[in-house]
This record gives C-alpha cells, structure tokens and sequence, in this order.
C-alpha cells in the first residue's frame, strides 16, 4: 500500500517539479574574447567552378538525358 502511495505523489509532483524555470545564470565578470580579424569575415559557401567541372557536369548531364 504504502508503494502505491509513494508512486501515486510521485506522479502528482513530478509536472510541477519539472515545470520550474532553471536558476538564472550568473553574469561573469570577463568581457567576451575578441575573435582574430579573419574569422569575423563571411567566409563563402564553395569556389567557382573550374572549366574542367563545368566540363563534366555537361557530360554527365548529356548520359542521364541519353537515357530518358
């Protein structure tokens, strides 16, 4: 009986335990590293494609449109 009863509170109190907001974080006292002059630069997503890609690319489109 007494098993039941602890389950039975346990289930009631673990919604409203798990409800309640983290403890705020405490504001540190360091000011934020300063990160070196090339990282701060957009970096791009990939190079231009070469002549030789290109090259390829048609190729390979030129089989696949073959096959259809």
């Amino acid at each position: 009986m007494r098993g039941w009863l602890a389950l039975a509170l346990a289930c009631c109190l673990l919604p409203a335990w798990a409800q309640t907001p983290p403890p705020a974080q405490k504001e540190s006292k360091k000011p934020a590293p300063v990160k070196p002059q090339k990282a701060q630069k957009a970096q791009k997503a990939h190079a231009k494609a070469t002549p030789e890609q290109i090259r390829k690319f048609n190729e390979l489109q030129k089989k696949q449109d073959a096959k259809r």
